[in-house]
């Protein structure tokens, strides 16, 4: 008997330390990409790639046609399957020797990029109070969601987008971190053909475009840039750099937290007395200068009524400039660490009483002005829908102010050509049917070379993803700030326009108009509905060679005649008076002018060469539309006589 169970427990042994060996001896691997869920294009070449031992053979089965190819000396292999008709669900098998790897649930449809900065990154969890209803209901495995992880890379194009990304179906948790604007696109594209539709979501917020352009694509164009993503591509540099920002800035907080008396004297307590504090409304809290580097403290109470006396709820803070810690009646209910997301948070059971409550709020501020954003909710809300609205009056106090923060410059994600070797290039080669480019923010100080930019933007996607007739939905700017009645010479404009010319001037884009989108007080405005559904007919007017009217009013020509400017347009306008243009006198200063519009033609009562329409950061009156659809009309500027 001792010699049988010494018999199984060599064998055994032997069979692990073969299999161990096997394990670690796997070379076959697939990019993030081809994992199961994956949705692969319709109607084109499809390129798959993958690793396996440097020269070993390759097979690669879709459905019941089978691919071979050789891997290369470092392993790399490709395949391109010829264009596959919708279907789905398949199963995707590559194998190179003994090894083998399954990718079920593959689905040949439609597969999109949506590419750029924080608005693109607004998820779903940002907009649902704008589209509750559809979003509760909304549950579809024909489209699938793909999110890159954030990733930088300063040594060049890496391999891969990362291990963890996985594909998703479409449902409101599997969304909730999403782009809100692919979200949308993905769904209703969905509705619209019948099949299977995959989004790749790759954005960074706050990110400039010279980031997603390959490094030397950025040196042709800003010399002084690449010259610094090459500084910073130091790894030890920017390593110590990084430790010395992070160090400085924990001792500055902690620095802050022993001097704020309110941490000391427990102001966020409901016990407190904040009686000699001053009185101040939230829009307009008594803080010196533009700049405050510190805390700063606002204390109200609310009454709870019995019925809801111990009863969890969601407190809305609209949104807060800038970082904040939010209290009621002494418990830390939530706290943002800067200033765009809104302030949602929950309160839990038994935190609220009958009666009197207190909500304290310590903002903690490093070069901005505290403050609570306008047009923004402020309530309580039970689970029942009662809501107890916050007044605007706070008692208010200055907790303490410290220096600004001291930091070094580092290489980070707006570094030039890191998102491109790190998030962007990766991904490809891969067949898609198009890319919504949201992006430009950022870039709003340097918005005369933007149109340079984003032609190269164009050009380089194309040629790593194989694809020169790639189509672009190009997003504008959306409105943003306080709207102003005169004209305004600004970069946000200014940009808009770089965006119009670069799509003009390419067979294979278009723009999709914004501006009467936006938000005065959020540069991240909710109603990504609108502009998904906006891209999508912008990718049907590509499709069909830009032929015909675009789907928002296109200025075509400019003629002056006598004291007038008549502007026509490519498509049949609302009648009667319309509000947004401006003129330029002889000395190049703009001025605001009477218009009327009849057919496809403005007649603007000046007289002048230079004309422009929605020029303005917010232009909230400019009121130019298609007759048919009321779509707005694309703003632009442009002179007498041009085509």
């Amino acid at each position: 008997m001792k010699r049988l169970f010494l018999r199984i427990f060599v064998a055994a042994l032997a069979f692990g330390l073969l299999n161990a060996q096997s394990l670690s001896a796997q070379t076959l691997r697939l990019p993030a990409l081809l994992s199961d869920g994956v949705v692969l294009q319709r109607g084109r070449p499809l390129p798959l790639h993958g690793w396996a031992a440097p020269g070993a053979g390759v097979s690669v089965k879709l459905g019941r046609k089978t691919f071979a190819t050789t891997a290369d000396g470092t392993g790399r292999w490709q395949v391109v399957v010829p264009p596959q008709k919708a279907a789905g669900p398949l199963t995707l098998s590559v194998a190179s020797g003994v090894e083998r790897q399954d990718v079920r649930d593959v689905y040949v449809g439609d597969v999109w990029l949506v590419s750029g900065q924080s608005n693109i990154d607004v998820n779903i969890e940002r907009v649902y109070p704008q589209y509750s209803a559809e979003i509760d209901r909304d549950s579809t495995v024909r489209v699938r969601l793909f999110k890159v992880d954030n990733a930088v890379a300063f040594d060049g194009v890496q391999t891969d987008v990362g291990s963890r990304v996985r594909w998703q179906t479409l449902s409101k948790s599997r969304a909730w971190g999403f782009s809100a604007l692919g979200y949308f696109l993905g769904k209703q594209l969905a509705a619209e053909t019948g099949v299977a539709q995959g989004v790749i979501q790759s954005s960074w917020g706050g990110t400039p475009i010279e980031a997603w352009l390959p490094i030397d694509t950025v040196g042709a164009i800003l010399p002084s840039l690449a010259s610094e993503a090459r500084y910073y591509s130091d790894p030890e540099f920017n390593r110590r750099a990084t430790e010395a920002n992070a160090a400085a800035s924990a001792r500055w907080s902690a620095l802050l937290n022993e001097s704020d008396p309110g941490m000391s004297g427990r102001w966020a307590d409901a016990a407190f007395d904040d009686s000699r504090w001053r009185v101040a409304d939230q829009f307009d809290l008594p803080v010196q200068g533009w700049q405050f580097n510190g805390s700063y403290w606002a204390r109200q109470r609310i009454t709870i009524d019995a019925a809801h006396a111990g009863q969890a709820a969601r407190l809305l803070v609209g949104t807060l400039v800038d970082a904040d810690f939010t209290y009621v009646n002494g418990h830390l209910v939530g706290h943002t660490g800067y200033q765009y997301p809104p302030r949602r948070y929950e309160v839990p059971a038994d935190v609220l009483r009958e009666g009197d409550n207190v909500l304290a709020i310590r903002f903690v501020c490093r070069g901005l002005k505290p403050s609570f954003v306008r047009e923004k909710p402020y309530y309580l809300e039970f689970a029942d829908g009662t809501r107890v609205p916050l007044g605007r009056t706070w008692r208010v106090s200055e907790g303490a102010q410290m220096p600004s923060q001291p930091s070094m410059p580092t290489g980070n994600q707006n570094t030039a050509g890191v998102l491109w070797n790190a998030m962007l290039a990766p991904l490809g080669p891969i067949s898609l049917s198009g890319v919504v480019w949201y992006q430009g923010e950022s870039n709003t100080g340097r918005a005369e070379i933007y149109e340079r930019e984003l032609t190269a933007l164009m050009s380089s996607w194309r040629q790593r993803f194989g694809q020169p007739d790639l189509p672009f939905a190009i997003v504008q700017l959306a409105g943003f700030m306080e709207p102003q009645a005169a004209p305004q010479e600004s970069g946000w404009p200014r940009l808009r326009e770089s965006q119009r010319r670069a799509a003009v001037a390419d067979a294979h884009a278009g723009v999709v108009p914004a501006h009467d989108l936006g938000e005065a007080v959020d540069i991240h405005p909710l109603r990504k509905k609108e502009v998904a559904e906006r891209a999508a007919m912008v990718f049907r007017y590509i499709a069909k060679g830009k032929a015909g009217a675009q789907p928002f009013p296109a200025l075509k020509s400019v003629k002056a005649e006598g004291q007038q400017l008549l502007l026509t347009f490519d498509q049949p306008l609302r009648e009667g008076p319309v509000r947004g243009f401006e003129v330029a006198d002889a000395s190049g200063r703009f001025r605001n002018v009477e218009a009327t519009a009849r057919g496809s033609v403005v007649t603007l009562q000046a007289s002048g060469r230079r004309v422009r329409y929605a020029w303005k950061n917010n232009p909230v009156e400019a009121d130019c539309a298609a007759s048919s659809s009321a779509l707005p009309a694309l703003p632009f500027e442009a002179e007498a006589n041009d085509e």
